[in-house]
């Protein structure tokens, strides 16, 4: 009986996304009383909407509706096509509100879930204290899910109330952000650390996927970092963002792994100590698994299918020489008493780079790329048709790990002039790179702008993470470190004006007539 109620309600929650979707304007759902009348009594009830919450969460936080401005930040050399090149280079014609990733209904639909749970949870019969934490979740998705909005698109409707469907304006990044980080400290307060995690079957749960105190404070970290930079917020960094990041850093529940090889084979897998949020990588919903940027160039030895000649088919590559230049370890004078003495990520992160440089056959066929190696445990195809072939990275996507973190307050503690304390975590990361103290940071040789080399180190260490695009906007680098058009082209004003935010999607003016697109986008249309 339980499960058949529990299949009963998915049902409705479902039901309730197909109304969602076709939903015009705010893109909302009106709560109908009938409808939630003999729900939400029992805490089997609260955990299968919060279920129906988290897939929504998984689905747009951990795949395609990511993809763009992730795009847009990775590093490479070549694009196979035209479209790709236009997009990488802001093109306005191929970024238009009819291109689905500007779609935000999907983070709406989070943030409806979460105000449908806030506002029928009174009803169930349960304590106050598991109450509390269901309240917790609550809010820290719904606080997760607008700041992804505030980097994504800027200015955007704040819809905290699911009965609400009048038409609504956009509010300002001011106000979505200070809204979020609202909803993600009402989550630190109420959900428990990490071991405290108990599920409505009365289980510890162990996961990484399941939000918990240290995952709300690097929210919190996050969040507060992007703030203090967007809105100059400078007391921020070290009153929040800082502190948030310390909690997390200072906890005993996360550990660096020992090198470079264990980040590929452990961390980016999932599961491991270094690790802090993860949305689990799922098989059976194989069309909807974490994607990561490292499929755009994932080829041999990682594709079966492939051949060492096939990498100049990929969608993007790199050039073995931008290897060189990110992680220094040139085969040639790098090995002292039979020790590799050069950054070990090069090693880890590509395929036998060095042994193929020194094979002519095989250089040939590479044609001067290198092979990507980072993510490496791939799902392989079990259909008579896709037997044997990639289909999937078999990773988790890893939304916050420990590296990430500590690289994340070192920039912090650079905003502050603290920068003693910024190369100690800058160093720390280093040193699990060289496996030595020998490349810890030397003003003299490497120059005074600290946070540009934290900048650098990050896009080393988090390669293909997905950061790299949100590092770059808040820092400011956006002229020297996306494309020729950014350089040339755009201007602070058109920054100033909404450039480096998504277009609104088409379905956000349906029946809206209260909704505007920014001001760089609208000229463009």
């Amino acid at each position: 009986m339980i499960a058949m109620k529990s299949n009963k309600i998915l049902f409705i929650l479902n039901i309730l996304w197909g109304c969602f979707a076709c939903t015009d304007g705010l893109e909302v759902i009106p709560e109908n009383s009938v409808t939630f009348e003999n729900y939400f009594k029992t805490e089997k009830d609260i955990e299968t909407s919060l279920n129906a919450l988290r897939d929504e969460f998984r689905s747009t936080c951990a795949f395609n509706a990511n993809k763009t401005p992730i795009d847009l930040g990775f590093v490479h050399d070549t694009l196979r096509s035209t479209s790709a090149q236009k997009s990488f280079n802001w093109d306005a014609t191929q970024f238009t509100p009819i291109y689905v990733d500007f779609f935000w209904n999907s983070h709406y639909a989070i943030i409806c879930y979460a105000n449908i749970l806030l506002e029928n949870i009174d009803k169930a019969e349960i304590t106050q204290n598991r109450k509390d934490y269901y309240i917790g979740l609550a809010h820290f998705y719904r606080g997760f899910t607008y700041f992804r909005i505030a980097q994504k698109w800027g200015e955007a409707p704040l819809q905290t109330d699911s009965r609400d469907i009048s038409k609504k304006t956009k509010s300002s990044v001011a106000d979505i952000l200070q809204f979020a980080l609202d909803e993600t400290n009402l989550a630190i307060k109420l959900l428990p650390l990490h071991d405290g995690l108990i599920d409505a079957n009365g289980s510890q749960v162990t996961d990484k996927a399941t939000p918990s105190k240290e995952i709300a404070q690097a929210l919190k970290a996050d969040l507060c970092a992007w703030k203090a930079a967007i809105n100059n917020e400078p007391e921020l960094w070290q009153g929040e963002a800082i502190n948030a990041a310390n909690f997390v850093i200072d906890s005993c529940h996360y550990t660096l792994a020992s090198d470079p090889e264990e980040v590929c084979t452990k961390v980016l897998p999932g599961g491991s100590d270094e690790g802090i949020f993860e949305i689990k990588f799922n098989y059976v919903e194989a069309t909807r698994n974490p994607w990561t940027p490292m499929e755009e160039f994932v080829t041999f030895p990682i594709r079966p299918e492939d051949g060492r000649g096939d990498i100049k088919y990929c969608y993007a590559r790199m050039f073995e020489t931008t290897v060189d230049k990110m992680y220094p370890g040139h085969f040639e004078g790098m090995i002292a008493e039979g020790v590799y003495q050069g950054d070990k990520r090069r090693l880890a992160y590509f395929y036998d780079l060095d042994t193929i440089r020194k094979n002519a056959e095989w250089h040939a066929l590479a044609e001067g790329y290198a092979y990507p190696y980072k993510f490496r445990k791939a799902q392989l195809g079990t259909t008579s048709w896709s037997q044997g072939k990639f289909e999937c990275f078999a990773c988790d996507h890893i939304i916050y790990r420990l590296a990430d973190l500590i690289l994340l307050r070192a920039e912090c503690y650079t905003r502050i002039n603290k920068n003693d304390l910024a190369a100690k975590d800058l160093n720390r990361i280093r040193e699990r790179a060289y496996g030595n103290r020998s490349h810890d940071y030397n003003a003299a040789t490497e120059g005074n702008n600290l946070r540009y080399i934290i900048f650098k180190e990050r896009e080393k260490e988090l390669l293909w993470e997905g950061k790299r695009w949100y590092d770059i906007v808040r820092n400011g680098y956006w002229k020297t470190e996306l494309s020729k058009f950014h350089a040339t082209q755009m201007t602070q004003q058109d920054v100033d004006n909404g450039a480096l935010y998504m277009p609104v999607g088409y379905p956000a003016f349906n029946e809206n007539s209260l909704m505007t697109q920014n001001k760089y986008w609208q000229a463009r249309y």
